[in-house]
């Protein structure tokens, strides 16, 4: 069943809405979680929507593709997942309990990405470490033991899925576009302005593709025209990776048309170095920002989008434009890094 109630459905057209709607589900957040209007001391105000808040796990939108994707493993009777993550990330926190839950087998690789000390990763995992494998730094080789676990599975008589590295699927994909359909369905049930900017975090471009594919949906169907800016945090072509992962689950859908390209909009001058690595400037912003108004980012993923986003504000914004920051979750890992980097140094 859909993550939005019966009169959210009422609220928008059918087509391709009523596809990225009817996608299995297996319920563990609280949604929808809130849109906060922060504050900013000495800037303006901003919507923020609160996934940090989603009563999962650490919190975030990683909430809502894992809902899911095991909704789509107990749709074909899949019983294990077998993927690859990051050292820093808070999927392997939040994927293990789910499918737990789930009564779905795990097989978790964790990728030496970005590279941290052996004894840094064994503390970052210590609370599930017997349950995951910690490899080196090639993507090869976690690609090739992905598939020798997987071939094992299915030779002891189960019935795997892969996904690409972060849980990559499209049935993820459609779970960030129902989060980008619950935002705005809130505002209409409030009879607020819908936010014409949406800044979210692209690492996998999993989320980005997501909301994207949301905004074409409810455009088709009469709403309002959303930009979605993908702030990157990971190196390599994110666009082309979106363009990439939108087409997959475009075809997941059948759907009868596409997210015009021109509507990827990805800012790549965010990652200050490559992934994990921040300027004790963007650290601080964090800090200050926890301290002024509550809000807890991170400065390896949430903090640099807040940075694009504060510079769209004081260059581009119109008056009555209405942004939002989507709160993806936060890590709390980024201390323990920035310890590290500074001991190597």
């Amino acid at each position: 069943m859909s993550a939005l109630s019966l009169l959210d459905r009422t609220l928008v057209a059918p087509r391709a809405l009523d596809r990225v709607l009817a996608a299995p589900r297996f319920a563990l957040a609280d949604w929808p979680t809130p849109i906060d209007t922060i504050a900013q001391p000495g800037g303006p105000a901003v919507l923020v929507k609160r996934d940090d808040l989603s009563g999962w796990g650490r919190g975030g939108a990683k909430a809502r593709k894992i809902e899911h994707v095991i909704g789509h493993m107990h749709a074909l009777g899949r019983d294990e997942l077998v993927t690859v993550v990051g050292n820093i990330t808070n999927l392997a926190f939040d994927l293990l309990p789910a499918l737990d839950q789930a009564r779905t087998r795990a097989s978790l690789f964790i990728i030496d990405d970005p590279p941290v000390p052996p004894d840094v990763r064994e503390y970052i995992f210590r609370g599930i470490r017997d349950r995951v494998t910690l490899m080196g730094p090639s993507r090869l080789a976690a690609a090739r033991a992905v598939a020798s676990r997987w071939l094992a599975s299915r030779r002891e008589g189960r019935r795997p899925l892969w996904t690409l590295p972060g849980v990559s699927h499209p049935s993820a994909i459609i779970g960030n576009a129902q989060g980008l359909i619950e935002m705005v369905m809130q505002r209409v049930r409030e009879r607020r302005p819908i936010p014409r900017v949406v800044f979210a975090t692209a690492a996998t471009g999993t989320t980005v593709a997501g909301f994207l594919l949301g905004a074409h949906a409810l455009r088709l169907a009469g709403y309002a025209d959303i930009r979605v800016v993908g702030v990157q945090v990971y190196p390599g072509a994110m666009r082309r990776s979106v363009s990439w992962l939108l087409r997959w689950a475009e075809c997941f859908l059948r759907l009868p048309t596409r997210v015009p390209s021109d509507r990827i909009e990805i800012a790549a001058g965010a990652l200050q170095g490559g992934f994990g690595c921040f300027s004790d400037g963007l650290a601080e912003t964090c800090l200050r920002l926890a301290e002024d108004t509550g809000l807890h980012i991170d400065p390896i993923f949430g903090g640099k989008t807040w940075a694009v986003m504060g510079q769209h504000l004081a260059r581009e914004r119109p008056p009555d434009e209405a942004v939002l920051y989507w709160h993806c979750g936060f890590t709390p890992e980024w201390t323990t890094l920035r310890q590290s980097a500074r001991r190597r140094s």
